[in-house]
Parts: structure tokens; sequence; C-alpha cells
């Protein structure tokens, strides 16, 4: 890489607002940090005694010396701040010019991986391969669906050929209602259905989904919050076990390349 290469990188990474992205840096344990630095409680006092009633989280020692970095109101953003909590920091890019490693990123990406490690699949409508041999635990993405969303009806044939392909796909249901009316109503139909994927199907068809025999409560305001905490971008919203996320969706074989599976394989789903 030529010096002119490296400064360009280095200007584009440090001056970019960095919209949607929150983690934990590598290496870092994610212990309580005011066990391993004393002053991150003192830096905890300042952020509340500046922001009065924000929720924070991952308040601990960032690597470039002088500062703490933190997340706040479960949101997938990174702020820095000094130790007195006067000078603050919103969405910059922390970059290591020795490793040309974005280190903001790095904390994104653990922070959601530790999210996704633990969610629940009891919220979602899963599609899981038939296929128990080209199942891995490692195939699987998480996806938060719009049931009125042209962009998620357009992409749910590439679910299907993840699917076929071996890769369990999560589908949280995210009406966004502001958007689409009756989107909200919608989603209730599609979870309290007897077979919730035959109902997901339906609606990404575009076909109206019956009303379900009797109503239940459906987790759409917890999924909505759980996008929020990974970035929440707009639908269809993947999230892949590795803390990367895609918005908008893509082709199915690019997103086998993305979750490591053999090019074989990928090739043969996109016929």
């Amino acid at each position: 890489m030529s010096k002119w290469t490296m400064r360009r990188n280095l200007i584009g990474v440090v001056f970019s607002v960095l919209v949607g992205t929150a983690g934990l840096w590598s290496g870092v344990s994610l212990a309580h940090p005011s066990l391993v630095d004393p002053d991150v409680k003192i830096v905890e006092d300042a952020i509340q005694k500046a922001f009065p009633g924000v929720s924070l989280q991952n308040v601990q020692p960032a690597p470039m010396p002088g500062l703490y970095m933190f997340t706040m109101n479960n949101e997938d953003r990174v702020y820095f701040v000094d130790k007195t909590g006067r000078y603050l920091m919103v969405q910059a890019a922390l970059f290591d010019t020795q490793t040309q490693k974005n280190l903001t990123q790095d904390f994104v990406f653990e922070h959601r991986r530790n999210i996704v490690a633990n969610v629940s699949l009891e919220n979602a409508v899963v599609y899981r391969p038939t296929s128990t041999e080209s199942a891995s635990p490692a195939h699987i993405v998480y996806l938060f669906d719009d049931p009125d969303c042209p962009y998620c009806r357009e992409f749910h044939a590439e679910v299907k050929k993840l699917v076929a392909a071996g890769v369990t796909v999560a589908v949280f249901l995210h009406p966004v209602e502001r958007i689409h009316k009756g989107a909200t109503g919608k989603s209730q139909y599609i979870w309290c259905a007897t077979d919730r994927a035959a109902a997901l199907d339906l609606a990404m068809s575009g076909q109206p989904v019956p009303a379900p025999a009797q109503l239940c409560d459906s987790p759409s305001d917890g999924n909505l919050v759980l996008a929020k905490k990974l970035g929440g971008g707009p639908t269809p919203y993947l999230v892949f076990p590795d803390g990367r996320t895609l918005a908008g969706g893509k082709p199915a074989t690019e997103i086998m390349r993305l979750l490591g599976m053999p090019p074989a394989v990928a090739q043969q789903s996109g016929q």
C-alpha cells in the first residue's frame, strides 16, 4: 500500500460518520469495566451529570490513552469521552495506523456478536433447512422483515434460496407502521397463525393474510427494540453471526459468501 493510499484511507476513515455502528473492542472483556479500571466509575458519573437520565452501556477505556468509550440507551452507536466527561466525540472512527484496523468497527461487531449469540429464536419465524446434512450452526442469518415492505417481498425469494442451500433464516417481524399503515396488524395475523411460515409466505407474495382463529400477543414491539440495538437499518435488514449487517437485501449467493459457505454451494444456489 502506497503512502498516498494509506493517507487517503486514514483521512476517509477518521472523518467519516459511522451511522449504526457499535460493539466491543477485540480482546476486551465484557466484565464490568470498573472492576478493571477504577476511573470508569468517575467517567460514568461525569457522563450522567452531563446527560441526566441516560442509560449507559459498555463504558470502558478506549485503546487511545486518555479516552473512554461507551454506548447508551441501547443504541448501536459509539461515543468517546475524556475522563472529565467534558469533551465528547459522537460517531467517530478510531483508526489504528499500525494495524490498519478500524477499531470503532471492531467495537461494533463484537457488541452485535454478543447480542445475537444470546437472542431467543422464540420471537422469530424460523425457516430451517430440510436437510440436516447441509445445515450448520454457523450458517444462520437474522432477518428483520416488514410484511408490507416491497423490498422485503422481493428479497423473500432469496430467503428461500438460502434455506434450500442450508442456511437457517430467523425472521423477526419488524412492521414499520409510520410508512406502511396496517403492517403491525398484519404482523400480528402472521404471528398468531397456526403456520407462521406459511402466513409469512402468503404476505410476502402480496396476498392478504386471513385473520387467525384467535389473536395473540405479537413480539413485534420487542423486535423493533432488538433491531435498534443491532443498528436498525431499513428493511430487509440482515444481521450476521459475526456482527456484520446488510440493509436492503442482496442475492442469496452473496449472502452465502459472507457466511463463508463454499463457492460451489453458492453458485449452485444462484442457478
